[in-house]
């Protein structure tokens, strides 16, 4: 839940009044509040008082300039901040202003602290964008499907039997209330032996970051009861039919989505199960490391590790995960990002061939990728260090 500046956790900081006409002020100054991302808070050399006059709008407070010690606070009624403390604004939604007053003499300076402050918005992960088909198949023994890819995402839900997969030549196999997703244009076969197998194919068009994208696929997930209903509600919708019921069918759906990130997360922090495996997996991620700093100056990417290592992509993503707690292609960038910094200090090159040197496919990207891990684009950057 959030705090409201009403709340006794904020009388640390100062103090709420009930009447807004309980004071008067000599300066009143009405700011503007669109930025996400702090680099700075303000102090005051005597009491300020502040009320919220549009939006909402959240007040980052704190007694020092350490992030990991700031406080969030919805601004609500007219509070006081008292001398000395440290404070900024965020909005609540696109912007927000609030009126701030305070004496003729009082003298209000920025603190800028160490990184970049950003108050975690609740916005989803992923979205399905579109329900683009859906059956219920029924596989005699021995039936073989020879394979294809496509450009949306594939679910593939085991409800009896054993259904055999292969994604880009590695072999999975699927048994009931099993579930395996294939990524746009993974290519992929299915077959069964023995035995009739029935299952639930989901073809979806979705948003989703690629982060999230490499923990959902070339694994299988054995579903959670409340992922199993959310299979039956999305079978029953789909008889009913009724006006909302399409609404109904993807929110089930993405309530299996979100269900197996959260599974995921739980399986890619399993420990290594033995001392010896422990070892192997310190050795093998030190030699990938290395061979990602002899190689970061080149345009690299997850698939040339796994070749390179011949260890498969999900292999890869489990190692990252339990040892370093950071998917391989964000380790990868953050890498790079950081090598840039260094090269737009040295002055030799222009933002355009640093880009080129590290392997970025455009400077536009580049600037945004940096733009979103320093919160200030590379030409900033530059100028800024340069002065």
């Amino acid at each position: 839940m959030f705090n409201k500046t009403s709340s006794v956790e904020y009388l640390k900081f100062g103090e709420v009044y009930y009447d807004s006409s309980e004071r008067s002020y000599d300066q009143n100054h009405i700011l503007t509040i669109q930025n996400d991302t702090l680099t700075f808070l303000f102090e005051a050399d005597d009491d300020i008082y502040v009320k919220s006059v549009e939006g909402i709008c959240m007040l980052v407070i704190s007694n020092t300039l350490d992030p990991k010690y700031f406080s969030e606070f919805v601004i609500h009624r007219t509070i006081k901040i008292n001398k000395g403390v440290y404070f900024n604004f965020i909005p609540l939604g696109n912007t927000s202003k609030v009126e701030m007053a305070f004496n003729q003499n009082t003298s209000i300076i920025n603190r800028f602290f160490n990184g970049i402050y950003t108050h975690s918005r609740i916005k989803p992960n992923f979205r399905i964008q579109e329900l683009v088909a859906y059956y219920y198949n029924i596989r005699s023994t021995n039936y073989i499907f020879s394979g294809e890819k496509d450009q949306h995402w594939e679910i593939t839900y085991v409800d009896s039997g054993t259904l055999y997969t292969t994604i880009e030549d590695q072999e999975f196999e699927l048994h009931s209330n099993e579930l395996i997703v294939y990524a746009p244009e993974q290519f992929h076969t299915q077959s069964t032996k023995e035995e009739v197998c029935s299952y639930l194919t989901f073809i979806v068009s979705m948003d989703i970051s690629e982060d999230d994208k490499e923990k959902l696929i070339n694994r299988v997930f054995k579903i959670s009861r409340d992922s199993r209903t959310s299979v039956e509600k999305f079978v029953q919708a789909d008889e009913d039919k009724s006006q909302y019921d399409q609404n109904s069918m993807i929110i089930s759906l993405e309530y299996v989505i979100n269900d197996l990130l959260k599974l995921s997360i739980k399986q890619d922090r399993k420990v290594a199960s033995t001392p010896m495996q422990q070892r192997f997996e310190n050795e093998m991620i030190n030699e990938i490391l290395l061979y990602i700093n002899q190689n970061i100056y080149t345009s690299l990417n997850v698939e040339e590790i796994c070749d390179y290592f011949a260890i498969s992509r999900s292999t890869l993503q489990s190692l990252f995960r339990n040892n370093l707690h950071i998917a391989p292609k964000e380790y990868i960038s953050n890498l790079k990002l950081d090598k840039s910094k260094l090269l737009i200090k040295e002055s030799k090159y222009t933002i355009s061939e640093i880009a080129s040197i590290l392997g970025f496919s455009s400077i536009h990207y580049f600037s945004r990728r940096f733009k979103q891990k320093f919160g200030i684009n590379p030409s900033e950057y530059a100028n800024k260090i340069l002065k």
